[in-house]
């Protein structure tokens, strides 16, 4: 799959440079904390664009996670836990 085996640090350097998702939902609260109280009027079609988009985003984080779980494991050849060690 790869050419190179992926290291700890090579793994950490790859997700760290991942930017984070802005959601419309997020940054509208930013914007006004005061929404979770429900003092605030929001126009419709904005409120139902970012249920909608986090909704969505949910969702895909879901199947994200589905697809991690049904991953096979990956022997770890050349790495030595003492703390398991037989």
């Amino acid at each position: 799959m790869f050419g190179s085996p992926l290291g700890l640090d090579d793994l950490r350097v790859c997700l760290a440079s991942i930017a984070p998702v802005e959601l419309k939902g997020m940054g509208l609260l930013r914007e006004q904390p005061h929404l979770i109280a429900g003092s605030s009027r929001i126009p419709r079609p904005q409120l139902v664009e970012a249920v909608t988009e986090i909704v969505a985003y949910t969702g895909r984080c879901a199947a994200a996670a589905r697809q991690l779980a049904n991953l096979t494991p990956v022997p770890l050849l050349s790495a030595s836990i003492l703390e398991f060690g037989l």
